[in-house]
């Protein structure tokens, strides 16, 4: 038997559908390879099946050892690329690196290429721009390597495309050659990605009626060569498109499509992107409130992703709609936020759109230096950009005129911005901003120029209506051509479809149980109660034929069953709780008994199926939630149409049973390990609190005494110096003396108690800051300062000196209390471990400015340092390695959560051991 050869990236769907019909003669190990790697984004199941099939026949199949350590890396990349589409990031990082490795080790070229893009896929999913381009760099080598030039050109298209979201004008130099190549002299495959990459540089530069052209077509040939994944995308750039035209029906259309085929595939990301681009077409639509709970949604769905490019997408443009609203500091703050995300993909386009969006929410606020400090800032970054350093010179002359009132500095930007406008052929300047110059000329007494830019204003205003009609217009004119394209080919389509519909219906029911796999996977992967609800409707209502479906839950004490869920005909209803012992109600016997109960018409009383004013019949069953042998609740259904369920419903009804009772009960124990969690830390907080005042205690020891001794000494002394007044034994020399002793005497006591008030203060602000979570402006020296004060005794009985070295200009606007626990964890963890056998060890804590908004603020030892194992974990809650030896293993799972949430930053370690540790902060100079 011969191994056979490496296949093409994707295949058309002709070629697809022969390798499936040949299968169909008799099994054969080289065509479910092949047909595993074809299928991998168009049929995810089936690729998945497959590729697990022919890892298991590859020993037997009497291949040469290469060519299965090919095909069995080849098919790690088919799992690996259908564990990137479901978002399972991790999964798909650990079966390509060991997929590229044996790919190496085989020395296969076009094998390494593949896995090079899908490295590069994965890479850019998570933000890592720079990484994405080391990849696709790599891919390009190899593909050269191996001679294969339709691979090479592909991987130069999506690099293409990853410059064009870097920086625009150079990527149309850097890859001129690709974009003025005819996509019909090329294969189907390389057609698609090279349309791609035209469609998307013409849309970024507002050429809209070839972008929609160029992406149609591209669209067209993804879909007959199996790329969803692209295919989606282009969905979502065309609804884009279209925007750019005013054509919001034709856009809403496109993203509709591309999220319906996203929720075909059950692919989480790509669901997402078309999410945030319906979100951003209902803002441009007015309908903001649609568009915000869309946009929402789709930032909660990528949540264990955020540094995803989607995520940073759906947060602009819920920053506009914020903006949009009104809701100015909402908006800031999600600016904000994009700014942090575009610095870490290094992604300029988002950069300058989150510093155009931060200067005018500053402007409406009224901060103007701030503002002015983010247009600069957009400024340097959007040369060669034309439309956007104009909103941006814009908006530097609004805010001269707010922040002066002058409107001398003010004409001098809009005057800029006009003439950067009228330098490029073809591009109009926007009449507001003639307007504002107008205004700005009236103010500053030139009447003459401010009617002239008021009249060439209007002029523009209507020229720009008759442009947008002109550009609505083209945009049905295209949308209308391609409309009828697809519909020559529709035709010889649904001949093909008829063809295949035979083999996709006996294919329909072993689908379903293939399908329950992934369910119970999404299902048991929610860990709130709400969302495991939500899936568990969404997946019966794919799998069964329901009007009305509810879960009951038992109650702590086992007495009753409430209803944690209800939906009748699309509408939530909760029933009153249930007698565990109710003798008429079903969901109780069905928990009672343990068992299902799968009822028709004729199983019910009269009263419990008719609908008043019909005749409709039902149809019921129910299924215990049991994990084990505990029966945790009963989930029902109902149809009022249906005079039975089928053994297909029934089958499918038990396994989503199965699987819900599982995630409920992981959902619930999961809600008491965050209840236990909260309590612990709330400990945690409050025996530190203790500590501290046990140690600025033993400090105000020192100075009290003292101060009680010399009092003690000065009282004796002045009763002696009254008993000599009153014998009148007095001299000279005895009045000198008595006045030398007191005046020392309380010098000593002063300087005393002034130490004892200094470390009094300290300790009342530090005691008020870490007893709640007070915001204020502080200077970041005088905290370390006071975290140095109160571990100063710990410290000196440990025998460890602490230095600081913080610069004394360092303030910030956030928590100070936070900050100062975050401190006090760290300082006591290195003393806690870092130091065992030692009492000369050193900490420092210090902080260096990172920039104008961020800084870095670390606790670095020179002790015994940590494994990388024990760095891994070092995070997570509980993970200690004092266990039995009073470590809690909280303490930088605390710091972790203070750290990333509240303060909005990041901590790191780096340390090896026997060279100490390094706990770095990075943080924002003010907190979100």
């Amino acid at each position: 038997m011969s191994a056979p050869a490496a296949p093409p990236l994707f295949l058309p769907a002709e070629e697809r559908a022969r390798l499936e019909q040949a299968l169909q003669q008799g099994p054969s190990l080289g065509l479910q390879a092949q047909l595993a790697w074809a299928l991998r984004q168009c049929d995810g199941v089936c690729a998945q099946r497959l590729a697990e099939q022919v890892e298991q026949g590859l020993a037997g199949s009497g291949w040469p050892v290469p060519a299965q350590a090919a095909w069995r890396a080849r098919m790690q990349l088919v799992r690996a690329e259908l564990a990137l589409q479901a978002m399972d990031l991790e999964a798909a990082r650990a079966l390509l690196d060991a997929a590229l490795s044996g790919l190496r080790a085989q020395q296969d070229e076009i094998g390494c290429a593949d896995a090079h893009l899908l490295a590069a896929t994965l890479a850019a999913d998570q933000g890592e721009m720079q990484r994405a381009h080391a990849e696709l760099g790599q891919g390009m080598d190899c593909a050269r390597r191996a001679g294969d030039g339709e691979r090479l050109l592909l991987l130069q298209a999506v690099q293409g495309r990853a410059d064009a979201f870097r920086e625009l004008s150079g990527a149309r130099q850097t890859w001129a050659a690709l974009l003025g190549l005819d996509v019909e002299s090329l294969s189907p495959v390389v057609g698609a990605a090279v349309a791609d990459l035209q469609g998307l540089v013409a849309g970024m530069g507002a050429e809209f009626p070839g972008a929609i052209a160029a992406m149609t077509r591209a669209f067209e040939l993804s879909q007959q060569t199996g790329q969803l994944r692209r295919a989606i995308a282009l969905a979502s750039n065309l609804g884009r498109a279209y925007w750019g035209m005013s054509e919001f029906q034709a856009a809403m259309e496109w993203l509709t499509r591309g999220l319906t085929l996203a929720r075909e595939a059950g692919w989480p990301a790509s669901m997402a992107l078309c999410m945030a681009q319906t979100g951003e077409t209902l803002r441009r639509l007015g309908r903001r409130d649609e568009a915000r709970a869309q946009l929402q949604d789709c930032l909660r769905m990528l949540g264990p992703h955020p540094a995803s490019r989607t995520a940073a997408l759906a947060l602009k443009y819920l920053a506009h709609t914020e903006q949009d609203d009104g809701r100015t500091e909402a908006a800031l703050q999600a600016f904000d936020a994009l700014m942090q995300r575009a610095l870490h993909a290094d992604a300029n386009d988002l950069k300058i759109d989150a510093l155009l969006g931060r200067a005018r929410a500053l402007l409406a606020l009224g901060r103007h230096a701030e503002a002015r400090s983010a247009a600069e800032a957009g400024l340097q970054l959007a040369q060669g950009q034309l439309e956007t350093s104009v909103d941006l010179l814009w908006i530097l002359g609004e805010v001269s005129l707010a922040d002066t009132g002058s409107p001398q500095q003010a004409l001098h930007c809009y005057q800029q911005a006009i003439a950067r406008a009228e330098a490029v052929e073809g591009f109009v300047p926007p009449p507001q901003l003639l307007e504002a110059a107008a205004r700005a000329h009236a103010l500053a007494g030139g009447y003459r120029q401010a009617y002239e830019l008021s009249q060439r204003a209007g002029v523009l205003r209507q020229q720009r209506f008759t442009e947008e009609a002109g550009q609505r217009s083209l945009a049905l004119h295209t949308h209308h051509q391609i409309e009828r394209a697809r519909a020559d080919s529709e035709h010889l389509r649904q001949l093909a479809e008829s063809e295949a519909a035979r083999f996709q219906a006996l294919r329909g029911t072993h689908e379903v149980l293939l399908n329950l796999s992934e369910v119970g996977r999404e299902l048991t992967a929610e860990l709130e109660t709400e969302r495991v609800l939500a899936v568990l409707e969404r997946h019966v209502h794919a799998l069964i034929e329901v009007d009305s479906m509810a879960v009951y839950l038992l109650d702590e004490g086992g007495t009753q069953l409430y209803c944690a869920f209800g939906m009748e005909d699309g509408q939530p209803f909760v029933d009153p709780p249930i007698a565990l012992d109710d003798a008429r109600s079903y969901s109780a016997r069905c928990v009672r008994e343990a068992r299902e109960l799968v009822l028709t018409s004729a199983d019910l009383p009269r009263e419990h199926y008719q609908v008043p004013g019909t005749s409709a019949m039902q149809a019921m069953m129910f299924a215990p939630l049991r994990v084990g042998e505990r029966v945790i609740g009963v989930i029902t259904v109902q149809s009022l149409h249906l005079p039975a369920y089928g053994e297909r419903e029934t089958l499918a009804f038990r396994s989503l049973g199965a699987y819900a009772a599982i995630a409920l009960d992981n959902a619930r124990a999961y809600r008491r390990l965050s209840d236990l969690q909260r309590h612990v830390m709330a400990q945690e907080k409050l025996a530190a609190l203790g500590s501290m005042v046990a140690g600025v205690a033993h400090e105000l020891n020192t100075p009290i005494g003292n101060s009680l001794l010399l009092a003690s000494t000065l009282l004796g002394s002045a009763r002696e110096f009254n008993a000599k007044l009153a014998q009148g034994a007095l001299r000279r020399s005895d009045w000198q003396r008595f006045a030398d002793q007191h005046v020392q005497g309380l010098e000593v006591i002063e300087r005393s108690m002034d130490a004892a008030a200094s470390l009094v203060r300290s300790f009342k602000q530090v005691a008020v800051d870490r007893s709640a979570e007070q915001r204020r402006a502080f200077s970041l020296a005088q905290l370390c300062e006071q975290c140095a004060q109160t571990m100063g005794l710990a410290l000196r009985r440990a025998g460890l000196t602490l230095t600081l070295q913080v610069p004394a200009e360092l303030r910030m606007d956030g928590y100070p209390g936070e900050v100062g626990q975050v401190l006090l964890i760290l300082i006591n963890n290195a003393m806690a471990h870092a130091f065992e056998g030692r009492d000369d060890g050193r900490i420092e804590l210090g902080a260096q400015a990172l920039g104008p908004d961020r800084l870095a603020l670390w606790v670095a030892d020179n002790g015994q340092g940590m494994s990388a194992a024990v760095q891994e974990r070092v995070f997570e809650p509980f993970f200690t390695t004092k266990f039995g030896q009073g470590g809690s293993g909280l303490g930088l799972s605390i710091c972790h959560n203070i750290v990333e949430t509240l303060l909005g930053g990041r901590i790191r370690v780096s340390s090896e051991p026997g060279q100490g540790s390094r706990f770095t902060l990075e943080l924002p100079l003010r907190a979100p």
